[in-house]
């Protein structure tokens, strides 16, 4: 799920229209009622609510409905069960009766088969294969043409993605489509690479700090908690991080997902953990980055891409020793990785 996180921090806006049941007619007011319990909380974020309110929705209809389908699918994305989103497109795509919600399923279908592409992977090509589908089916929907050009971007086609970028432009769409389009053209990179989510916190020791600050800095994040054994297990090999990048563009800052402040805190102190520290009370921090298990590490280069992204702690090889590499690099430390 990491390689594409601007997909889903946009993943309303970049899967296609999502039209409310109510633009059409419906006699059951049982359906209308639980589909639109289903968006009020997808749009608050209440992801199960909003997968047992569609559940029952698509259930009133026999199980015929078409934005019941993708609705879940959003869900399923936005849960990183990416397989059930693909299969919810699926089942849309089974049940839905006019072009516009076929496009949209295929569209919702692209972004999560874009999710776990690499790049020249059959999941690339197939995401390709289903963005084409959509503008084949609408091609009034700007979108659609953004959607394709990013998987054409991600496979270096940046002829194609042009002509798909100017197209977007030409059906005059959204200022935060328009503003992607205009990145995208002027640096095409940011199609291609894996670009963090710019975030904003005030440390323990009362710092403010945003990743858009730190442009030009090498930013290691560590997602850890206090209850995680190999997490307390690194803090020696950080500390050590921290004096071998001492004086560089290097910048470490731990988050942590504790619910127990005191907890986190007395931690911290005891183990003089003095470099940037941050408590993601409400896991904002951890969401956008799509971190799941812990302990995880970032390394986000000068640009603001992400190059290297590790989960869970290896006994042959410390966390030190697997970021050497991505650290090597990096102009930033020529020379320095290896000290």
């Amino acid at each position: 799920m990491h390689r594409l996180i601007l997909s889903f921090t946009l993943v309303l806006c970049l899967v296609g229209p999502m039209r409310a049941q109510n633009s059409r007619p419906q006699a059951d007011p049982q359906f209308q009622q639980q589909f639109h319990a289903g968006r009020e909380a997808l749009a608050t974020g209440k992801n199960k609510e909003a997968l047992e309110a569609f559940k029952k929705a698509n259930k009133l209809k026999n199980n015929s409905c078409a934005d019941c389908y993708i609705n879940m699918a959003v869900v399923y994305l936005r849960i990183a069960e990416v397989e059930n989103a693909v299969t919810n497109c699926d089942k849309a795509l089974g049940v839905s009766g006019d072009d516009q919600t076929k496009a949209t399923a295929h569209s919702m279908k692209g972004t999560a088969l874009l999710s776990l592409s690499n790049i020249g992977d059959q999941n690339l090509r197939d995401a390709e294969a289903e963005y084409r589908a959509a503008t084949e089916l609408d091609k009034s929907e700007p979108i659609f043409h953004l959607n394709l050009a990013t998987a054409l971007l991600r496979q270096s086609k940046d002829e194609e993605a042009r002509d798909e970028l100017n197209q977007c432009l030409m059906l005059h769409p959204a200022k935060p489509i328009a503003d992607r389009v205009n990145q995208l053209l002027t640096d095409p990179r940011l199609g291609r690479e894996n670009v963090a989510p710019d975030f904003r916190l005030t440390t323990l020791q009362g710092q403010d700090i945003s990743l858009s600050q730190l442009r030009g800095n090498i930013v290691v994040l560590d997602f850890w908690a206090t209850w995680c054994p190999p997490c307390r297990a690194s803090v020696s090999e950080l500390k050590d991080l921290t004096r071998k990048y001492a004086n560089t563009k290097v910048v470490l800052i731990s988050i942590s997902g504790d619910k127990d402040e005191k907890a986190w805190r007395d931690f911290v102190a005891k183990k003089k953990m003095d470099w940037p520290q941050y408590l993601d009370t409400n896991d904002s921090v951890m969401s956008s980055f799509a971190v799941r298990a812990f302990p995880t590490y970032m390394v986000i280069d000068g640009d603001g891409f992400i190059k290297q992204r590790i989960t869970g702690m290896n006994p042959q090889e410390t966390v030190v020793h697997r970021l050497k590499a991505t650290l090597q690099a990096m102009p930033q430390l020529e020379g320095m990785a290896s000290k």
